[in-house]
């Protein structure tokens, strides 16, 4: 039985385009404790690569990515 993600923090961006949403999220992923989750709600295509770039970068786990009805999630790690 799989376990359920528990997400400590949201980030809706879907207002915003490249690159704010990334900036945004890893400001937002700096000031979290290491071991939480921020799911992040997006439309802007380009963050399918920059967010993931990010979290290499910066030693986060990508744990969760899901695209529905124009809309991407993303849930990071620190």
């Amino acid at each position: 039985m799989a376990r359920k993600t528990v997400i400590d923090q949201v980030l809706d961006v879907e207002g915003f385009l490249c690159p704010i949403p990334t900036i945004i999220t890893s400001k937002v992923m700096q000031n979290m404790e290491k071991g939480k989750t921020l799911k992040i709600i997006t439309k802007d295509i380009t963050t399918k690569k920059s967010i993931p770039a990010l979290c290499v970068n910066k030693g986060y786990k990508l744990l969760n990515v899901k695209e529905k009805d124009g809309f991407l999630y993303f849930i990071i790690l620190k």
